[in-house]
């Protein structure tokens, strides 16, 4: 199954009508993350890249139909992907990542 790459508008959209969450993909707080793209505190949730990579079904299913959001773009279409591929569950990824809206800040 193929992922959503959304960008930041869209991601918003689902993440204000509930049926989505971003999820930072990184190894800097999620509310930094959240105020350079200036977000509300909270807006965003944190899961350690070497987390991602190793997740269990169980724990997978806890990111069904997040947003992962990480600098450019691929590590979170990469943790989507995975997620669609090994356990059938949607998710998406912010097109491009923080760098395709802020610049290289990292």
């Amino acid at each position: 199954m193929p992922i959503k790459e959304l960008f930041l508008p869209e991601a918003l959209e689902l993440v204000k009508k509930k049926q989505s969450r971003l999820v930072w993909i990184g190894v800097e707080p999620a509310d930094y993350v959240a105020e350079l793209l200036q977000l509300e505190p909270g807006t965003m949730s944190h899961l350690p890249p070497q987390e991602a990579m190793g997740m269990d079904k169980k724990k997978a299913e806890s990111y069904k139909n997040c947003v992962f959001v990480c600098y450019h773009g691929n590590s979170s279409r990469y943790v989507a992907q995975m997620l669609s591929d090994r356990y059938n569950l949607e998710a998406g990824s912010l097109k491009g990542g923080v760098t395709a809206i802020v610049g290289e800040i990292f």
